[in-house]
């Protein structure tokens, strides 16, 4: 059996009115629940792209590194045996390299948290005082020290500023006081 046509302009349900939409009614407690359901599914949507796009990034990332150490066993595979034994010397090489400067940094660090606690500085500012030599940093501690005290030091007289105190009656006229008590 074939199915009837339905002609789009035909109401199907004449009781109701052309492109008017059904309201529907629901209790407070409907209303928040779904509300609750609405607000979840948005946060799962999003959380759900979020985390398509990271994985996105993570895979790009994998697949650059894994790309770079097959052209880095290409070049070793072509090299002699004494060039391998340079290029593997010269990638340990850098890489002690990076450790030591990661260290070196980690001391300046340490260092300059001590320097800015001897001069009554929060130790917050290290990272606006740190820099890749001790000479530096401690050059960033000083001219840091100098524009703390200066602001403080403003700050404070700001404050101590108020208006002048006013003086009492002149000298030649008497206080109703002294009226009154007969002076």
């Amino acid at each position: 059996m074939t199915e009837p046509a339905v002609d789009p302009n035909v109401n199907p349900d004449p009781a109701k009115e052309p492109g008017v939409e059904d309201k529907v009614t629901m209790t407070p407690e409907e209303f928040e629940a779904a509300k609750q359901e609405a607000a979840e599914k948005e946060a799962e949507r999003r959380v759900a792209k979020v985390l398509s796009k990271k994985q996105a990034e993570w895979q790009e990332a994998k697949d650059k590194e894994l790309e770079e150490a097959k052209s880095e066993a290409a070049k070793l595979a072509k090299m002699s045996a004494e060039e391998r034994a340079k290029a593997e010397a010269d990638k340990r090489q850098g890489e002690l390299e990076k450790r030591e400067k990661a260290i070196n940094l980690r001391e300046y660090r340490y260092e300059a948290k001590h320097q800015l606690e001897e001069n009554g500085l929060p130790d917050s500012f290290v990272d606006m005082v740190l820099s890749e030599d001790a000479e530096t940093t401690k050059n960033n501690i000083g001219a840091i020290k100098a524009e703390f005290d200066k602001a403080i030091e403003a700050a404070v007289n700001e404050k101590l500023k108020g208006t002048t105190p006013k003086t009492g009656q002149g000298a030649g006229t008497k206080s109703a006081l002294a009226e009154g008590l007969g002076l």
